[in-house]
């Protein structure tokens, strides 16, 4: 009730909203103000709030971004709403859009959203011309991180590509690292984010009985990640739960070794040109910013920023289990944002999410233009090489 209370109707979280932007029916300042009237009305307070109040669709067009959280002057947690919502709608109701039906089976019965075979998270290694241990049990004394490779970054070809750089500039800088290999499970962020909490209890538990049993007695336990949407499920959400760890964002780690020197990059002045597309879940949900932009700088390739960067990011649309669902309400988010890096003229864009890569590619392919998408380990690992 507080945060109903204290909406000051200034719209500021409705002017950064990716959704509003893109002709969706969710307004956060219009959220809030419908869930203030319906807590203080008298009559008709014990209907639905979901259907006679908020419509489905808004509640379901919310990408968890937190562009609206990160503009709002009294720090209403709008998403924190939505997300409530949704598990009520999910867990009590059993109503919710039709394509996360598959994606909560994929997640329940082969531990990933695709529903992909376990044992081919592997099958990345097998492409790698250096050694990649592979934790069976207890992590080995001689290895400092375990690399927690996520769903995509086994799965998709694109995202694989970003799992094998990092793996080689892991395996360049001489930092000893291994993966799980197919003790992996889904984190559980689609779960969550799309209101079904009792998968997402299943999932982090697994995930945390493995994870103490990998670590064992050791006191720190050093995790590094390529996907943001895992960093903050594992890094944030499992320290609900009891459970920490010392997780590092690949670009973090990344851009600490080129500061210690064990990657050296040729700093020449690039021909490329690039712009940066900064990940909801590294940018305003964990107020990491600067690394991936250090780490390209080092390589001397010429950054240009998007008019929205930083706090003020556009959203590529995955988040809050949208990867998962059709968008056909108004404008795809991701053609919003394509839209704005194809303006500023660049060659490539950079991003640091392997959701980011898959929506800005496929916008860069609806919209026919040939400006590459790759990850900033990509663009490092070709200055080494090259």
């Amino acid at each position: 009730l507080l945060d109903m209370a204290s909406c000051t109707e200034c719209g500021r979280c409705q002017s950064q909203c990716p959704a509003w932007h893109t002709d969706k029916p969710l307004s956060p300042k219009l959220l809030i103000m419908a869930m203030r009237d319906h807590a203080l009305t008298k009559v008709g307070s014990d209907e639905p709030i979901v259907g006679s109040v908020i419509s489905p669709e808004v509640l379901w067009s919310c990408t968890t971004c937190g562009a609206c959280v990160e503009e709002c002057p009294v720090d209403i947690e709008h998403i924190d709403h939505i997300v409530n919502m949704r598990r009520f709608q999910v867990l009590v109701e059993s109503e919710f859009p039709s394509e996360l039906g598959g994606t909560f089976r994929n997640l329940e019965k082969t531990g990933n959203p695709w529903g992909a075979n376990r044992t081919d998270r592997n099958a990345w290694i097998a492409e790698c011309d250096f050694p990649v241990t592979v934790i069976e049990n207890e992590i080995p004394e001689d290895v400092e991180y375990l690399f927690w490779v996520g769903c995509a970054g086994a799965y998709e070809e694109r995202a694989k590509r970003t799992t094998k750089a990092v793996a080689e500039l892991l395996y360049m800088s001489g930092t000893t690292f291994g993966v799980l290999g197919q003790r992996e499970t889904c984190s559980g962020d689609p779960a969550r984010r799309s209101g079904n909490e009792f998968l997402y209890q299943i999932l982090s538990r697994e995930n945390i009985e493995t994870l103490q049993q990998t670590f064992g007695a050791r006191g720190v336990k050093k995790v590094v990640v390529t996907c943001p949407h895992c960093f903050t499920t594992i890094g944030r959400d499992y320290k609900q739960q009891g459970f920490e760890l010392q997780m590092v964002h690949h670009t973090q780690l990344l851009n600490q070794l080129i500061k210690e020197g064990k990657l050296k990059t040729s700093p020449h002045k690039s021909d490329a040109t690039l712009t940066y597309h900064d990940p909801c879940y590294l940018g305003r949900h964990n107020q990491i910013y600067q690394p991936p932009r250090e780490l390209l700088q080092s390589t001397g390739v010429e950054v240009t920023e998007m008019p929205r960067n930083q706090d003020r990011s556009f959203c590529c649309g995955a988040g809050g289990g949208r990867m998962w669902m059709e968008e056909t309400i108004g404008t795809r988010i991701n053609l919003n944002r394509v839209d704005e890096a194809i303006a500023t003229q660049v060659q490539e864009v950079a991003v640091a999410c392997p959701f980011c890569r898959i929506m800005v590619s496929d916008g860069m392919t609806a919209r026919e233009s040939d400006i590459g998408v790759l990850d900033v380990a990509q663009v490092l690992l070709r200055n080494i090489k090259g």
